[in-house]
């Protein structure tokens, strides 16, 4: 006896028969066995308000998904403030986020979206912006 005859008896009938990548080809064409991972788009939406109406943009854009930033530049101080509140009630209720990024400009993030970069995040307590 040879140890050519001892390995084939140990590995003679392994379960494996044939070409594995022949019988990968043969395999169902319905099968995916590898799928390539697209990174999500990010966009945000930007709104100018000139009036209380943008307030339905806003909310129907965050409910959407799409985080919205908010530039209140060349608003009316009584704007500013009503659509801040409106804003901030929004993002509480949808479970979001706002953030205060700018002198008179806010961003909405839906809740599926955390935003980072701004040391005093982890200091403030979810819930309601409040207007100094």
């Amino acid at each position: 006896m040879t140890s050519r005859d001892v390995y084939d008896d140990w590995f003679g009938d392994d379960g494996r028969a044939g070409d594995p990548e022949a019988e990968w080809r043969a395999g169902s064409s319905d099968e995916r066995p590898l799928a390539l991972v697209r990174t999500a788009d990010l966009a945000f939406e930007l709104v100018a308000p000139d009036g209380f109406e943008a307030a339905q943009t806003i909310a129907d854009r965050l409910r959407a998904g799409t985080p919205v930033v908010v530039d209140f530049h060349g608003c009316e101080p009584a704007l500013v403030g009503r659509l801040t509140d409106f804003c901030s009630g929004l993002v509480y209720a949808l479970g979001g986020g706002l953030q205060h990024i700018g002198d008179d400009v806010l961003l909405l993030a839906p809740g599926h979206l955390g935003v980072s970069g701004d040391e005093a995040s982890g200091i403030r307590t979810p819930g309601f912006y409040n207007r100094s």
